[in-house]
């Protein structure tokens, strides 16, 4: 049976739509919805209007612990059950007060009898490929590291056409399967996000919306869609 997989940069600090966000979720009917940039508070009420199990974990904090509640970080989202969250840093050295700061988030989303292990990300800006490059191969030795058989890698990779940063994934078995631009939504040129699929897996669908003024009211990035067959 297929995974369906929605990647999404939220761009919570603008205070996005979350009722417009859980429509398009709805219309994808995804099995897993992996998020960036996005606040605690947001990602469980998004959670609520679904439905869905929500889990959150903070990327750095905001800018004076006086507003601590908005931090931002990365969430998971599913209409399944979710177990095994582990949050790890990728930007060791890093202060976690600076929006350099860097995680990974991971999951275990369990259909049925079937499992499917979920790595959240965001890598560093894309004016510092060297740190992106490295932040990849931190993420990808987590993956190498857990023991889970069917594993993909969603969200902002800050890497248009940077073969480099993707190469990191080779090693465990994942690929880019291609995809369209996706920053900024409004007129979308630069494909900054992804979702990275077993190599030996078949990808039945793919979508990113082509953007415009709905999409730009919500995020500077659109959502991506990948569905695929182990």
């Amino acid at each position: 049976m297929s995974w369906r997989v929605l990647t999404w940069n939220l761009r919570g600090s603008h205070r996005p739509d979350l009722g417009a966000v859980a429509e398009v979720v709805r219309e994808h009917a995804p099995d897993v919805v992996a998020v960036q940039e996005i606040r605690r508070a947001q990602a469980a009420q998004l959670g609520s209007l679904l439905g869905w199990q929500a889990r959150w974990a903070r990327k750095h904090h905001p800018y004076t612990p006086l507003v601590w509640w908005l931090a931002e970080g990365l969430a998971i989202l599913s209409p399944h059950a979710l177990s095994q969250v582990v949050r790890r840093t990728i930007s060791p050295g890093v202060s976690t007060w600076t929006y350099r700061h860097r995680i990974v988030l991971a999951a275990t989303v369990t259909r049925g009898d079937e499992s499917l292990r979920v790595y959240d990300t965001h890598l560093a800006a894309h004016h510092r490929p060297d740190e992106r490059i490295e932040q990849a191969a931190r993420v990808a030795g987590f993956v190498r590291d857990d023991d889970a058989v069917l594993r993909v890698v969603a969200g902002d990779l800050n890497a248009p056409g940077e073969v480099e940063v993707i190469r990191e994934f080779h090693p465990v078995g994942l690929r880019d399967p291609g995809g369209g631009p996706t920053n900024p939504a409004i007129a979308p040129r630069s494909r900054l996000d992804y979702v990275l699929v077993p190599e030996s897996s078949r990808v039945t669908h793919q979508w990113e919306s082509p953007g415009g003024e709905w999409w730009w009211a919500i995020s500077d990035h659109v959502p991506v869609v990948v569905e695929f067959e182990p």
